[in-house]
């Protein structure tokens, strides 16, 4: 490889780079389990540009994370510092955020953009201005961010398209290509034909849920109150009355389909569409929403009208198939709601498409399995699709895996005595551990029941997950829980699906061991009932791939924040019988190393013991 942007190439890595090159060559693609540490980035962007350079290719880094656009860029800026080379590369984020004009001046409609006339001609071209910024940042391979504060004058995100058009890697969102208005507008912007672009998918375990998400709508009666309130407010006194109604459509068919112990029921299309047409055509009242959200958005950055527009188009014209129609009551801190959703059950609805049209797919992530799972639920071609699982390049020494089998999470055995199992196991295993530890639960509800026994039996100073905390108080939570690592005498709570199991780095040791108190399954609600039927009838394994597996990967996830580098050595226990069962344990990757115990803390103190000599 003439463009790796290291010295050296890591222990394994050399396996991942030598499959991308061959899915490249092959034009196939690659369904990568690549353990943290092993440089997934470095080892699949590298080869893509190279193939790409060669093939007049343009490759696509795609993750759900703004974090990990970063790594991407930085492998770029390290490939063409260490190679003199002149690669070419556009941060891509949404619109909302990389422009700082009005969201009236935006797409066309309304006043002028501020920026608009520095940046284009009347023909559309760009101004001269433009065309000197666009040089400017050509080759300097910015962030968002970064062309954000560059661009004082022009429009950042007009240039950032246009850089597209000349980049070799462009870094992007999911939806950017797995939503195909957005794909197609991409795409055309750029010039670039799908079946010339090199698709890398980062975390890809998230394509599933991420995927079927982009294809989900939902109508709530806050929102609605929202959207009576915005109507009101511009003089739109007829549509007022009819979200009024619409609110009561709404009330009503609750109380029809859902029972005093009933929290969800499927509805028919013709449920709301008929009760719509009662006061309104319904394709009336469509076009009377998107008529307010029009004015509205002229004057303030979101309408709510916009949104109930949104609902009830795709409520009318979506499809049956693939989809499930749902009312429900929710509740938030004590108060009581309802909701109707229009739910996608088909990832592969956005996926298959540009994963096999694409010149090739390389998905990865550090919890890939099992990858058959992955390869059927977006579609991917089989004989054009390899897969591969990777052995985590960190010493096997210096981690490990213990599994309980006396506790369980199940619902038939959870009472008092269990939690009190769980506060008393847990805290005799914090004794034995140099340092701090994280515990992760299936859900809020379950950890604030343990929580209070842990402080009865444990000293140690406990951080606490809050569900509703803003960003920068998660963050001030997780610098004051690091600020301990000397003094290794803390516990940070939390749960698997939460804000800390996932896309969180503890460095420096700063965890040193990891605690996943049951399986973070919930009880299945309506949809995830009829995700699981969906799944059943279409590969024949719905309760794994719509449930289990899912959940597994949840825990193996949060399991993951304890080790994060070759020089690190902590503990990772897994507190329920079921991560020794069969059908559970093909989730962990082969080379897991899981070692069962009725008593953890003794080989938490042996574990400790040999690091310390």
């Amino acid at each position: 490889m003439d463009l790796f942007p290291f010295e050296q190439v890591r222990e394994r890595q050399d396996e991942l780079i030598e499959s991308t090159e061959n899915a490249l060559n092959n034009e196939g693609n690659l369904v990568a389990h690549a353990p943290t540490g092993l440089g997934k980035t470095a080892g699949t962007v590298t080869p893509a540009i190279e193939k790409a350079r060669e093939q007049d290719k343009t490759v696509f880094f795609l993750t759900p994370r703004h974090s990990q656009h970063q790594i991407a860029l930085e492998t770029v800026r390290k490939i063409n510092e260490r190679h003199g080379e002149n690669i070419i590369s556009v941060d891509l984020i949404g619109k909302d955020h990389l422009c700082e004009a009005d969201i009236s001046t935006r797409g066309g409609e309304g006043p002028d953009c501020p920026r608009h006339d520095n940046t284009f001609k009347d023909n559309h071209e760009l101004t001269t201005q433009a065309q000197r910024k666009l040089k400017e940042v050509k080759h300097q391979n910015l962030s968002a961010g970064e062309m954000k504060k560059a661009c004082d004058k022009v429009c950042a995100y007009s240039l950032s398209m246009q850089l597209a058009a000349d980049a070799d890697l462009i870094i992007a969102d999911y939806f950017h290509i797995f939503h195909p208005g957005v794909r197609e507008a991409v795409l055309e912007n750029a010039d670039i034909n799908l079946e010339d672009c090199i698709l890398i998918v980062d975390e890809a375990h998230n394509m599933p849920s991420r995927n079927r998400s982009l294809f989900t709508y939902s109508l709530s009666l806050p929102n609605i109150k929202r959207s009576i309130t915005e109507a009101e407010t511009f003089g739109y006194y007829s549509e007022q009355e009819n979200l009024d109604q619409l609110k009561r459509v709404v009330t009503r068919l609750a109380n029809e389909k859902l029972s005093q112990t009933e929290q969800d029921a499927t509805i028919k299309k013709d449920d709301l569409v008929d009760s719509i047409d009662n006061f309104r055509d319904y394709e009336d009242m469509v076009k009377d929403m998107e008529n307010v959200a029009e004015e509205v958005e002229e004057e303030q950055e979101r309408s709510y009208c916009a949104q109930i527009a949104e609902f009830l188009r795709a409520w009318e014209e979506g499809e049956d198939n693939g989809f499930v129609r749902v009312i429900k009551r929710e509740y938030n801190q004590g108060s009581q709601t309802l909701k109707i959703k229009y739910s996608c059950l088909d990832p592969q609805i956005s996926s298959k498409k540009p994963l096999n049209k694409a010149h090739s797919s390389i998905l990865m992530s550090a919890t890939l399995t099992p990858q058959e799972m992955y390869v059927n639920l977006l579609g991917l071609e089989e004989d054009k699709t390899e897969t591969r699982a990777f052995k985590s390049p960190f010493p096997e020494e210096n981690e490990l895996d213990l599994v309980i089998p006396t506790l369980t999470t199940k619902y038939e055995e959870r009472d008092d005595s269990m939690w009190q199992k769980y506060a008393w196991y847990l805290s005799k295993s914090f004794d034995a551990v140099d340092g701090n530890c994280g515990v992760f639960f299936p859900s809020y509800s379950m950890m604030n029941q343990v929580k209070p026994l842990i402080e009865e039996h444990s000293d140690r100073q406990i951080f606490i997950e809050e569900r509703n905390a803003s960003k920068d108080q998660k963050q001030n939570l997780l610098d004051k829980f690091a600020d301990r690592k000397e003094q290794g005498d803390s516990v940070l709570l939390g749960v698997a699906a939460g804000s800390y199991g996932e896309g969180v780095d503890f460095p420096g040791e700063v965890l040193k061991a990891v605690f996943i108190v049951g399986l973070p399954l919930q009880r299945p609600d309506l949809e995830t009932k009829e995700l699981i039927d969906f799944y059943d009838e279409k590969f024949g394994k719905g309760w794994d791939y719509g449930y289990s597996y899912p959940a597994m990967n949840r825990a193996i996830q949060a399991a993951g924040r304890c080790i994060r580098s070759e020089t690190d050595k902590g503990v990772i226990v897994y507190m329920d019988e079921r991560y020794e069962w069969s059908n559970y344990r093909k989730v962990f990757p082969d080379d897991k190393k899981l070692v069962s115990t009725r008593a953890p803390w003794k080989e938490i103190d042996e574990f400790f013991e040999k690091h310390r000599n």
